[in-house]
This record gives C-alpha cells, sequence and structure tokens, in this order.
C-alpha cells in the first residue's frame, strides 16, 4: 500500500525529492531495529577480594658474625713456644698458644725461698717473744725488749702473708701463660709467630664461634616498631647449586639510631640444624617482614584500571553488572596489593568480585559474562 503512495507521489513530484525522502526513511529504520537488538554480555575474568591484614616485608642486606667471635690474648710476657695454625677446629677447654714459663717458674722458685726465709725469721721472734716475756715477770728493764721483740714478730708474720699472696700471683701468671680456646670453634686467623716474644694482651689469634652463627643487619629507623625479639626472618644468599636459605630468630634489637644512615641494629641468630652452612662474614639477603594490624582490602594487582582521574576497579555485581569504584592503592604483597574506595559507600567486602580481565573498556552498569578461566 505504502509502495503505490510512494509511487503516485513520483509521479506527482520531484523524482530526486522523494529518493532522498526514501534514503532517510531507510536510515532511521535501520537504526530503530539496531537500538532495538539486545547488546551481548562482555566476557570478563574476576577475583574475589579478600580482607585480611597485609604481611608485606622489605629485603635488606645482613652479614653473618659468629657470636661469641674473640680475639684472644696473651695472658703473660714472654716468648711463644706454641701457636695453633689457622683453619683447625678446637674444643673448648683445647690448648691455643703457650709462653715459655721458665722465667715464671723461677720467679716462683725464688718466692717460695723468700716464704721459707721468712718463716725461719718468724720462728726465731716467736722464741725470743717468748723468753723475754719470762724474764719481765722479774724483771722491769725487759719490758721494752718485750715490745720491741713483739713488734718484730708482727712484722715478720706480715711478711709472710705477702709472700704468700706474691706466690698466688706467680701461680696465676703461670696459668695464663697457657692460652686455651673458651669455648669451641675455628682457628680463622693467626697474629704472632712461635719463637716472638709477647706482651700481655698481645693479640695472638681469632677464634670464630661456628656453633653460634647470627646475622648483623642494620635497618632503617621507620621499620622499628615491626621487630622484637623472638621474632623468625628469613635470610638467604646465592649459592653454586641454586639458592642457600635458613631462618634465623631474632635475639637483639639495638634501638640507636646511626646519625648519619638512620638504620638500628638488629640480630638474629641462625637455627641450629643450618649453622654448617653459612660462614662468618657471609652476605645474606634478610627478609624483614611488616605487618599491619588492622585487616585491609586486597584485590589482585590486575584488577586496578590506570586512567588520568586516577586509578579504580570495575565490581561485579549480583546481576552480573558493572560498577566502576574509585580506589587508592596501599603496600602490596606478591599478587594482592591494598586498595581503599575513595567514597566509604562504595567500600568493597569480603568476597566482593572484581574484573581481572576484560574490564578495560566496560562502561558502568554494562552487563557482563563471567568467565571461568582468564581471557
Amino acid at each position: 500500500m505504502w509502495l503505490r503512495l510512494i509511487l503516485l507521489q513520483i509521479k506527482s513530484e520531484n523524482p530526486m525529492k522523494v529518493l532522498t525522502q526514501l534514503c532517510l526513511i531507510s536510515v532511521l529504520s535501520f537504526s530503530a531495529a539496531l537500538g532495538a537488538a539486545e547488546i551481548p554480555p562482555v566476557p570478563v575474568s574476576v577475583s574475589s577480594v579478600k580482607i585480611t591484614p597485609l604481611s608485606s616485608s622489605v629485603m635488606i642486606h645482613g652479614t653473618v658474625f659468629g657470636r661469641n667471635d674473640v680475639n684472644l690474648t696473651a695472658g703473660a710476657n714472654g716468648q711463644l713456644t706454641y701457636v695453633v695454625e689457622p683453619g683447625q677446629q678446637v674444643r673448648e677447654g683445647e690448648v691455643i698458644a703457650k709462653i715459655d714459663m721458665l722465667p715464671l717458674q723461677l720467679q716462683r722458685a725464688e718466692q717460695e725461698a723468700l716464704i721459707k726465709r721468712a718463716k725461719i725469721n718468724l720462728k726465731y721472734h716467736q722464741q725470743e717473744l717468748a723468753r723475754l716475756m719470762s724474764l719481765a715477770k722479774t724483771d722491769s728493764t725487759a719490758a721494752f725488749a718485750v715490745d720491741q721483740t713483739q713488734n718484730q714478730h708482727d712484722l715478720a708474720l706480715s711478711d709472710i702473708e705477702l709472700a704468700q699472696l706474691k706466690l698466688k700471683q706467680l701461680d696465676d701468671h703461670i696459668a695464663r701463660a697457657t692460652v686455651k680456646a673458651p669455648f669451641g670453634g675455628v682457628i680463622s686467623q693467626r697474629f704472632r709467630q712461635v719463637g716472638s716474644d709477647v706482651n700481655r694482651a698481645d693479640e695472638l689469634v681469632t677464634l670464630l664461634d661456628t656453633q653460634n652463627l647470627e646475622v648483623r643487619l642494620f635497618v632503617p629507623v621507620k621499620y622499628l616498631k615491626y621487630l622484637a625479639n623472638g621474632q623468625e626472618l628469613s635470610i638467604k644468599t646465592s649459592a653454586f647449586d641454586g639458592e642457600l636459605s635458613a631462618q634465623a630468630n631474632i635475639t637483639a634489637v639495638i634501638p640507636a639510631t646511626d646519625a648519619r644512615s638512620q638504620t638500628f641494629e638488629v640480630r638474629a641468630l641462625i637455627t641450629q640444624t643450618a649453622q654448617s652452612r653459612w660462614a662468618s662474614g657471609q652476605l645474606v639477603e634478610v627478609d624483614v617482614p611488616l605487618v599491619k594490624n588492622e585487616a585491609v582490602s586486597l584485590v589482585d594487582r590486575d584488577a586496578l584500571i590506570l586512567r588520568k582521574q586516577g586509578v579504580h576497579v570495575v565490581k561485579i555485581d549480583a546481576q552480573n553488572k558493572a560498577h566502576h569504584i574509585a580506589v587508592s592503592v596501599g603496600k602490596g604483597q606478591g599478587q594482592w596489593v591494598e586498595v581503599a574506595t575513595i567514597d566509604p559507600k562504595q567500600a568493597l567486602q569480603l568476597g566482593d568480585k572484581v574484573a581481572v580481565r576484560g574490564a578495560e573498556r566496560l562502561t558502568e552498569g554494562q552487563a557482563v559474562e563471567v568467565q571461568q578461566s582468564p581471557i
């Protein structure tokens, strides 16, 4: 019917005008058909929001030390007759070095002779004092002699006490002439050779405590609140056959900050089962955990969409509709990152679905189809 009307209009009017009208009608009809057709949902992959305390960490370089490493010194003056070789394993109480004890032994023998002489002198004064005291009972002139002899007797007794103290000092020097290991370990360095003369307190060897290795590291002061005694740290270093790792427990947190570096010292004892795999002076990497007490919202890093206006995520509701939510980004842990919504009314809840694939071109309220595997 409408075709007949158009043909009649063509005969009665300008054909070009009628053709233009026909084209306009066709375009409008096609647009209406497209509008009436339903837009298919966009396929996306999603990830669930987690609400949990964020456990991030920072990697800091540290150095392995023996907990009781010490430079052993000479305990007496004299000539070295024996010094242990570097690299030798020693047990607690084992001889490390010996000093020639002959001069000390001669001094001891001399002191013993002096004590013997002092005892003879004391015995004489005791006998003389007893004789004068018996005479003083009948002769008043002997009283002065009694007092004088009593003083000499007391001085002789004091001389013996002083000589005996001197003998004990010599015995101590003789004992110190033999240097013994205060604990088991390894001799890493020798400072003096056999035959050299040494004075007391001269360094002889370095003894490493290989049974109690600890890591010492200097941590930025801003992380002080995250560390405490007893806390466990992970340490690692590269090895020929891969990566070497172990656990260490914090034994000391020293809150004294270096003015230049603004760091403080932390010491952590390596577990006994891993002691033999590490060397004193070895550089290691220490994973220092930084834990927040409050729970935070965590999303997959792939859910973050970066735009000039800021960062946002696309939340997929129960009706599979997309909603853009502006967020601020905090610290990360692996594939997860902390986010906080700009608008508190749009706060993410535990288990909310956010798009991690296919969300770049989604518009607000657009329908989506959740895929089971990444796109």
